[in-house]
């Protein structure tokens, strides 16, 4: 990485859109988890999204409630 003047950015772009990279099949692993998470689409504008899911936990945190994060796709749904 030295010589090739490369730090960990230059390299993880490098392999990022490479189908066949482990970064690659790892990204499309957590990018579903992620969506499963907060049930999300990926057909959704996510930013819209985003923000409502921001504005709500705000005013939750403003109201002093209990700020809970999503689920664990990989375990069963409270």
């Amino acid at each position: 990485m030295e010589q090739k003047q490369w730090g960990i950015t230059k390299l993880y772009n490098a392999y990022f859109h490479e189908p066949a990279s482990q970064l690659y099949k790892l990204h499309k692993q957590l990018d579903a988890l992620v969506l499963q998470a907060y049930d999300f689409s990926p057909d959704d504008d996510l930013l819209e999204k985003l923000l409502a899911l921001n504005l709500e936990l705000a005013a939750k945190e403003k109201a002093g409630e209990a700020v809970i994060g999503p689920w664990d796709p990989t375990q069963e749904k409270p």
